[in-house]
């Protein structure tokens, strides 16, 4: 893995149509994700890419996900 891969890697799930979660949202996905994984904190100079929001159904329930990682 090149050292300009993100280790950590966050998929951000919110209820259908609503408001796109903020930088600080996803920023927090991503530490969470680097704790479980006993990673060290991320550099919040680093820049956030985001891909969606993706309409998914988990079990009965909707909702728009979208997948951040940092470059």
């Amino acid at each position: 893995m090149s050292v300009a891969t993100s280790l950590a890697l966050a998929l951000v799930r919110v209820p259908p149509d609503a408001a796109r979660p903020s930088p600080e949202q996803f920023r927090r996905a991503l530490d969470d994700d680097r704790r479980a994984l006993g990673l060290p904190p991320g550099d919040p100079d680093n820049e956030l890419i985001v891909t969606g929001p993706e309409r998914v159904m988990i079990g009965a329930h909707r909702f728009d996900e979208y997948t951040v990682w940092e470059r």
